[in-house]
């Protein structure tokens, strides 16, 4: 039954709402890093940051001043694992959509597509985390990490195990996602800046892949196509919308949008994905 709703779903996104796809067009060359990003990146995804328009990369500071940047904006991260990237979204003012900073390949994510269920499967997880300040290690022996908060409300409310999950250096993962060590000091320092700024925790979303029409039709025989079309799909969807991260609970073990719900007025057997 479940299978047939989400196959159902995928023939409804071939029309996707007027809303969605008109802020879509009108983003896409604000989201997209560039051909010549693109194309360096499918064969020598290590080197593309580096090379970045052709020439010597400017430091972080001098990068962020040239997109209209600031330190300490608030920082939104998604990481695509089939893609093998990890997106750094900045917020310039507090009422204003995140827009795109960076695109980092991810050199190393061991496992499959499909979530972490268990501790040793070496699964890097998929789904929706916060992180905050007391997840930051300055002292990692994989350079810097960030620890993705898992095992979170969702995973322990559908028994998964594990733990000390990791975007860090190093380029060696066994179920984390692994960057070179230049590449996660640029990610280190805007989480750490914007936590220095006031921000609270910060949303990380792990997909399986770029949630479009036709990598979800390719998948659709996959045993988690009912997780990814009906749990991560209408996050990844909301956030095209509205260019902000939605708020999200666990309400009978699946993930939900909380449109507006107050934390504190959740319904029943419902509780945010983050605890703090």
């Amino acid at each position: 039954m479940l299978k047939a709703a989400a196959c159902a779903f995928l023939i409804a996104i071939c029309a996707l709402p007027a809303l969605a796809q008109d802020v879509r067009q009108k983003d896409a060359a604000a989201r997209d890093p560039g051909g010549f990003y693109r194309f360096l990146h499918s064969f020598a995804p290590e080197t593309a940051v580096s090379v970045w328009r052709g020439g010597q990369r400017p430091d972080l500071k001098t990068l962020m001043t040239m997109r209209g940047f600031l330190p300490g904006n608030p920082v939104y991260i998604r990481i695509f694992k089939k893609e093998a990237v990890l997106e750094v979204w900045l917020q310039k003012n507090p009422d204003s959509r995140y827009e795109l900073f960076e695109v980092y390949p991810i050199c190393s994510a061991s496992g499959a597509l499909g979530p972490k269920l268990k501790r040793g499967d070496k699964q890097a997880p998929e789904g929706f985390y916060e992180v905050n300040a007391k997840h930051l290690n300055p002292n990692s022996k994989y350079h810097l990490a960030i620890n993705m908060g898992y095992p979170n409300t969702y995973d322990k409310a559908n028994g998964r195990t594990g733990d000390f999950l990791m975007i860090h250096g190093a380029c060696v993962s066994i179920g984390c996602y692994a960057m070179t060590n230049d590449n996660i000091e640029e990610v280190y320092r805007l989480v750490q800046a914007a936590f220095k700024a006031g921000q609270q925790t910060i949303s990380v979303h792990a997909f399986p892949f770029r949630m479009n029409q036709d990598t979800l039709i390719k998948f659709k025989d996959s045993q988690w196509i009912d997780f990814w079309v009906n749990e991560l799909l209408p996050v990844y969807d909301a956030f095209d919308i509205t260019g902000v991260p939605p708020q999200l609970m666990v309400c009978d073990r699946q993930y939900q949008i909380m449109n507006g719900i107050n934390s504190k007025d959740l319904p029943k057997d419902c509780e945010p994905v983050t605890p703090w």
